[in-house]
């Protein structure tokens, strides 16, 4: 994963350091990097809005298909080979597709880990400074913290946010590297990474202190935007309506875990996130109304299901006397009599070959 994260992390990097010098550099705005952040978020969600409409429908197209799903599952519960054929003649009969929302989750998740990654590594990703300076100030951060009697090691993954630290509070220390770099050190020192006294690159703790709501505000917002989206899908007061109950509890305990193994920003941008999920979907439920969506799916069905009992006549050659009879059969029956008949026709053109 650290690889990956890391190739997503640089694209994103630049996207995170052009919202960072809009707000910072020419806009002058307080609480730049939070703001940055919410930029950041914005500009994904709306890169990704074609795939969240496709995502948007397939939920509503879900939440058609479950009670489907459900009565075929307790009719063959003891037959699995069963219940996987008519699963599969659900799907190519009426397009029953159960991973048709998956993509954006994925992308999500792609997005998720590589913002972490650049969280971690400001000075690689956001200021793209030479990876022989950060190395060198990595070395220089561990000396001085190694005198203060703390021990950190090179690979350790918040060596950067140290270097950070270091910088802006014993900024003469790094004098060697002054006559070089001293742009360099310059941005490092003025990049704000914080909300007051918080720094969003820091881990939240257990502690009664303001940071904590910083992770309490992704977690009510998850599950908000989660339970806004399961709702007007219609997928909470389906016959599935438990499980998707234990998706909501599952997905909001993992993101809790989530907010406190991961820094403060990753806690802000996923609140980012849910609020503009939740936006999203207010919108996506007035252009795309899930309802109609599921009404217009059940007709499709309910049509072809009509077509497939429907009444057709086929010729059928009787293979004793070799004369020809008209049969009223099914249109399911007559297409496999059609089947039949094109391989006897072919068995008969080209033999065994």
């Amino acid at each position: 994963m650290g690889l990956i994260s890391g190739l997503i992390a640089y694209p994103l990097g630049y996207i995170m350091k052009g919202c960072y010098w809009l707000v910072n550099e020419l806009l002058h705005l307080p609480l730049s990097y939070v703001i940055a952040l919410f930029l950041f978020t914005l500009i994904t969600k709306l890169l990704m809005f074609p795939i969240s409409v496709k995502q948007h429908k397939a939920t509503a197209t879900m939440a058609a298909f479950n009670p489907m799903v459900e009565e075929l599952r307790n009719k063959y519960r003891k037959d699995q080979n069963k219940l996987n054929d008519e699963l599969t003649k659900l799907q190519t009969e009426y397009g029953y597709n159960p991973t048709a929302g998956c993509a954006p989750m994925i992308i999500n998740l792609l997005i998720m880990f590589g913002l972490v990654e650049v969280i971690y590594k400001p000075l690689t990703y956001m200021l793209t400074l030479p990876k022989t300076l950060v190395s060198s100030l990595s070395e220089k951060t561990i000396e001085l913290l190694t005198a203060a009697g703390t021990t950190v090691k090179a690979g350790d993954r918040m060596i950067e946010t140290y270097v950070i630290d270091q910088v802006k509070n014993n900024f003469g220390a790094f004098s060697e590297f002054a006559a070089e770099f001293g742009e360099q050190l310059g941005r490092i020192r003025d990049l704000d990474m914080s909300i007051g006294s918080i720094e969003l690159y820091s881990k939240p703790e257990l502690a009664f202190n303001i940071a904590l709501l910083i992770p309490l505000f992704s977690i009510v917002t998850q599950i908000i935007s989660t339970v806004y989206m399961l709702r007007s899908s219609g997928s909470l007061n389906s016959d599935m309506g438990g499980q998707m109950r234990g998706t909501v509890i599952s997905t909001s305990v993992l993101f809790a875990v989530f907010s406190f193994m991961y820094p403060l920003g990753f806690s802000l941008y996923w609140g980012f996130s849910n609020l503009l999920s939740l936006a999203q979907n207010v919108l996506l439920n007035k252009l795309y109304d899930p309802e109609k969506l599921k009404a217009d799916l059940l007709e499709k069905i309910k049509q072809k299901k009509k077509e497939k009992n429907a009444k057709k006549t086929v010729s059928v050659t009787d293979k004793k006397t070799g004369e020809s009879v008209e049969k009223v059969v099914s249109a399911s029956e007559a297409d496999r009599i059609r089947l039949q008949r094109a391989r006897e026709i072919d068995r008969e053109r080209y033999g065994d070959e």
